[in-house]
């Protein structure tokens, strides 16, 4: 019951993080129905600032989901939720716009994060000890 108690806690930890993580928000209180955005380049510092901004968010996503059977994919759809929120909110702005590319950027860096969390942290207890690091192979 603490697990899901603790993983509750840094899901919410999370999306309150968020609206620091994603400070481009500026809607100056003017919302007003519910708009896509039409003007939107696949190219751009944005995408690469949503990117980079959901990483952390799906590591954090995939190291909490470390124990189930599909950590990368559980990561990355909690690490996407953050940027989902964010898209949501830009969709009321009267200025802005629901996003797609935004939010395809958010859950590519989501999904990257929660790969290298499992591919590279490592975790175990025992009844004595709990261990968190950097594994790696030599495979060369």
């Amino acid at each position: 019951m603490a697990l899901v108690s603790n993983r509750s806690l840094c899901a919410a930890a999370l999306l309150m993080a968020s609206v620091a993580a994603h400070a481009g928000i500026d809607c100056s209180s003017s919302h007003g129905g519910f708009r896509f955005m039409t003007s939107d380049s696949w190219t751009g510092t944005d995408k690469l600032e949503h990117f980079g901004v959901s990483v952390p968010f799906g590591a954090l996503g995939g190291w909490l989901m470390r124990d189930t059977d599909h950590p990368v994919l559980y990561g990355a759809l909690i690490g996407t939720i953050p940027g989902f929120a964010k898209e949501t909110l830009d969709g009321t702005c009267r200025t802005d716009g629901f996003s797609p590319k935004d939010l395809f950027a958010d859950a590519l860096g989501a999904l990257t994060g929660a790969w290298l969390a499992h591919w590279a942290v490592m975790y175990s207890h025992d009844a004595h000890s709990k261990t968190i690091g950097l594994q790696y192979n030599n495979t060369f």
